[in-house]
């Protein structure tokens, strides 16, 4: 085995990661119906984060590092990636009901 990857020190700072939950401020476009490429991308990329860091939480768990290091990976991905993929998913159907708003106004 070797060193750990990081410090235990370090783990907690892990939790700056709950920043990223400023980006629920880009749902207000998803309601407009605006800038859906680039909104839904950018929860895309929050959930292959989210991904990311369970994949590496698993390396680290078949490399035999620190229970700290484990841990402090797969629950950071846990929670970016759940947070953002259910999100995802809300965005599309936002958009969904957006388009369908404009469709019925430019019908009447």
């Amino acid at each position: 085995m070797t060193g750990a990857w990081f410090p235990r020190e370090v783990g907690p700072w892990f939790s700056l990661l709950s920043l990223l939950s400023l980006l629920s401020l880009l749902g207000h476009y998803a309601r407009q119906g605006r800038y859906r490429f680039a909104v839904t991308s950018v929860f895309g990329v929050g959930a292959g984060i989210g991904a990311s860091l369970l994949a590496l939480a698993a390396l680290a768990a078949a490399g035999g590092q620190p229970r700290y290091v484990v841990a402090t990976l797969a629950f950071s991905g846990l929670i970016v990636g759940v947070v953002f993929a259910c999100a995802l998913a809300s965005l599309r159907r936002l958009y969904t009901e957006a388009e369908l708003r404009k469709t019925i106004a430019a019908d009447i």
